[in-house]
């Protein structure tokens, strides 16, 4: 293992990928836990949650995208895109994680939380390599439906 290697392992304070990701596991039950959609109100119906959903919006001058990044498909997937296929399919929540094309940006994913809050929670973004995120968490979970 060379110096460099040696450091990161002992630096404890940054988390990593699998730490973070770890840390989230308990975020879709989290969502779960929140009280009924008025749709899962009947009796003998489980509550069907999505655990992952990206949404995102065309490219343009307010909404650029990381040099080099793609979204997974051509179009974009919007909320008014997303909403009729969760009814469709009986999906009562999702938990929205933001895409990485768009940058380290939560506003999309929490302007859904603004429009259905009883379908939606944010697993947010965070520059995770920015010592300065770590400023962000006291105040992480003020922001109305961000996990």
């Amino acid at each position: 293992m060379n110096a460099v290697a040696a450091n990161l392992r002992e630096d404890r304070s940054m988390p990593t990928r699998r730490g973070f990701v770890t840390s989230m596991l308990g975020a879709g039950a989290a969502l779960a836990t929140q009280g009924p959609h008025k749709a899962a109100a009947q009796a003998n119906r489980r509550l069907i949650v999505d655990a992952q959903v990206h949404l995102w919006k065309a490219e343009s001058p307010d909404w650029k995208w990381v040099s080099g990044l793609q979204p997974q498909l051509p179009e974009p997937f919007t909320i008014e895109r997303l909403v009729p296929m969760m009814d469709e399919a009986g999906v009562d929540r999702a938990v929205i994680v933001p895409p990485s094309w768009p940058g380290d940006r939560n506003d999309y994913a929490l302007e859904a939380v603004k429009r259905y809050p009883t379908r939606f929670r944010v697993m947010g973004r965070i520059p995770l390599q920015d010592p300065k995120s770590a400023d962000l968490l006291p105040k992480w979970k003020e922001q109305q439906g961000m996990l």
